[in-house]
């Protein structure tokens, strides 16, 4: 059943590190005017192979500490956090709408399968 296939495993895995993406690059939004913030983003690491050969993936928060912006140490890049957002909302929202049709999918699967 697809649930309980790899790839509804990686859209769920997906969709669930594109959210966090977002959340992320809106608390460095939110902190543009924080005296010594620090921008953050993820960074993925290969941490392990399965005994089926598959890469497993795990993401970490790393917090840019070497560039400063502004005088008072915060190096929040407003416009490059905006492009960032959108890009992690665009990859989530098409994440999601290959999860919906998939259900769409099954659903007719099943209704026509019991006419």
């Amino acid at each position: 059943m697809f649930f309980q296939s790899g790839a509804f495993k990686a859209l769920e895995n997906g969709t669930a590190v594109t959210w966090q993406q977002q959340q992320l690059h809106l608390q460095n939004l939110a902190n543009l005017e924080t005296p010594g913030y620090k921008t953050k983003s993820m960074v993925f690491e290969k941490v392990l192979e399965d005994a089926q050969g598959g890469k497993v993936y795990q993401a970490r928060t790393v917090t840019e500490e070497n560039t400063s912006i502004r005088p008072d140490g915060n190096n929040v890049d407003a416009d490059k956090e905006g492009v960032e957002l959108y890009k992690a909302y665009a990859q989530y929202s098409m994440l999601l709408d290959k999860m919906k049709s998939e259900f769409t999918n099954y659903n007719a699967v099943i209704n026509n399968g019991m006419k």
